[in-house]
């Protein structure tokens, strides 16, 4: 009997391996890869099953992980010492510049590599905007940049054509593919 991460990878294989649609919108090319959070640890140890999935399909595979995108953020700020001293003044900056820089970073991040209409983006590590940002709102203006398809690495669930990110924020619905096992 396979395990949940085994059925996700066999669920992925299907979707990669299948017909590309070319007259999809930007937000249709995204692909939800949809797992409980608590196997956060299990996903990242397979990553690589993913991307051998991806190869065997034919397709090229790039890795974008947001997790230093915060940690960057914070150490070029010209006011970081007193955010530390006073967490709740950095609140005002979240919804604005750090979700602008999140954004920016994630582009050049994305452009940074060779991609194409057979290109796959693993977007990994997105629960380290958790708080910080919401992953929709990245989602919605990069989506554009992405040329094949993004495959969004998400711990969290896919109910009534809703995702909640860590099963905890209101649900948004969106019109990429979910992808479960």
């Amino acid at each position: 009997m396979a395990n949940n991460i085994d059925g996700l990878i066999q669920a992925y294989d299907k979707v990669v391996s299948g017909k590309w649609e070319e007259t999809l919108s930007a937000q249709e090319r995204i692909w939800f890869l949809v797992y409980d959070p608590d196997n956060q640890r299990k996903v990242d140890f397979r990553l690589s099953d993913f991307e051998n999935a991806t190869k065997k399909a034919g397709k090229k595979w790039t890795n974008v992980s947001l997790k230093d995108c915060f940690p960057d953020w914070m150490a070029s700020h010209e006011y970081r010492d007193e955010y530390f001293l006073e967490p709740d003044s950095l609140v005002d900056q979240l919804e604005f510049d750090f979700k602008a820089f999140a954004i920016e970073n994630t582009i050049q991040k994305i452009r940074k590599h060779q991609i194409d209409k057979e290109t796959v983006i693993a977007f990994t590590d997105v629960a380290s905007l958790f708080g910080f940002a919401r992953l929709s709102d990245i989602l919605n203006h990069i989506a554009g940049e992405v040329k094949g398809r993004l495959l969004v690495f998400f711990p969290g669930e896919f109910e009534k054509n809703q995702f909640r990110l860590l099963n905890a924020r209101d649900g948004w619905s969106y019109l990429a593919r979910p992808i479960t096992a």
